[in-house]
Parts: structure tokens; C-alpha cells; sequence
């Protein structure tokens, strides 16, 4: 479920702090630093990364955006900005690496007659466990994010309290923390949006009535 789709799951926060509204060109400086780089299907050493690309655009939803340049004007809806975070993970196959690593420590001792000392055993794991990554496919997750920064609230558009963190991690080290901005939840909601119009879905979303407050997050 996502933004454009019929039933919007989202959690809803309340923003505390800031001195006045940012312009959008300081904004662009924030976001530019946290912009999820090129995916990359081989040879990245790591098992976890996140950043933010291109929103999607209300004409044509499914077009997840290019690695052509977008600032935070591109980001500009009604009544806030639009952001959108992709989040890549990858798995080794533990089974894949117990039987590589089983085979390299055979291969040791009938070459040599010797078992390999432990320091040297738990290097070759680490060295396989970094080649597999380096060739494992990534799977890959986008998030859609309002934060309407004049209402000093923000929208994550997930059920997923895992993925409402990482967000809330990613919008902590882009925003919150340059600009002296606290979150706070408010409540976590289900809504059936009927419309296709983009700023009538937003201008709903926003009149759901929060339900539980929650804790506030540091």
C-alpha cells in the first residue's frame, strides 16, 4: 500500500521545534547529502543502505525516477513536500557460505596436511561472507514520506513499524537534526482514499483523525 493506492496505511507525527519555515533551496542543501546513490547489482561490500530519490510524480505513478538531478522543488505538493526513501538490503545464504567455507577448509588440509590456525579461519569466513555479498542482488523497498512542514506534521506511508523507523532515522539525520526538530507519534491509521486525484487524496489523509498518542521519539 502506498501513497496512490485505494487503502492508505500510514503513521501520523507531530513536528516540534524549528525557528521558522526552510526555504526550498536550503532544503535541497539537507537532502542532497542523504540522496540514495546509483544502485549498483554488483561488487557493493554493504548489507544495508538508504537514501532519497526521486517522489513520484501524481501523471504517471509508476515511474520510480531516473539518476537524473531533482532538488527539493521537485518534491512540492500541496501543503508540504513529497519525499520518497528507498531502502536496499542484501542476504547472504548462510547455508551457501557454511558449504564455501567447508570446501576452502578441505581444499587447506589436503594441500598442506594442515588445519588452518582459528585467526586465519575466521578471516577466510569474513573474505567469503564479503565476496558473496559483493554479488547478491539487492532487495529492494520504496517508502513514501509527507511532511507538511507549515501543519508540523509528517506522514509515513507504511503499517510497518521497522520501516517507520529506518525513515524516521533517515528524516532525523536529513532534517530534524539540522533544524532542531523533535518527532512525536500520534497514531498509527488505515483509510480507504476514493479518488485519483493526488492533492484530494492528500487533502483527506490529512483530515483522518489521529487516534492515540504515543511517545515521542529522540
Amino acid at each position: 500500500m502506498g501513497i496512490y493506492s485505494g487503502t492508505v496505511a500510514f503513521q501520523r507525527y507531530r513536528i516540534i521545534g524549528g525557528r521558522k519555515r526552510t526555504s526550498i533551496s536550503q532544503l535541497s542543501e539537507l537532502l542532497e547529502s542523504f540522496k540514495a546513490p546509483t544502485l549498483r547489482l554488483d561488487n557493493h561490500p554493504k548489507a544495508e543502505r538508504m537514501g532519497w530519490v526521486r517522489p513520484l510524480t501524481p501523471q504517471d505513478p509508476d515511474v520510480l525516477g531516473d539518476d537524473a538531478h531533482w532538488d527539493a522543488s521537485d518534491c512540492q505538493v500541496s501543503g508540504g513536500l513529497m519525499l520518497r526513501m528507498r531502502y536496499e538490503r542484501r542476504k547472504i545464504p548462510m547455508s551457501l557460505l557454511q558449504m564455501l567455507y567447508k570446501q576452502k577448509i578441505a581444499e587447506h588440509a589436503k594441500e598442506t596436511g594442515k588445519n588452518l590456525p582459528r585467526a586465519e579461519r575466521q578471516k577466510l569466513k569474513e573474505d567469503l561472507a564479503s565476496d558473496l555479498l559483493k554479488r547478491t542482488l539487492p532487495q529492494i523497498q520504496f517508502t513514501d514520506v509527507l511532511w507538511r512542514d507549515q501543519e508540523q506534521e509528517l506522514y509515513i506511508f507504511s503499517a510497518s513499524k521497522t520501516i517507520c523507523e529506518r525513515v524516521l532515522q533517515l528524516f532525523g539525520e536529513t532534517f530534524a537534526h539540522e533544524l532542531d526538530l523533535n518527532v512525536i507519534v500520534l497514531s498509527a491509521t488505515t483509510a480507504w482514499i476514493e479518488s485519483d486525484d493526488v492533492d484530494l487524496r492528500l487533502e483527506r489523509i490529512t483530515k483522518v483523525e489521529p487516534s492515540v498518542f504515543a511517545r515521542q521519539l529522540s
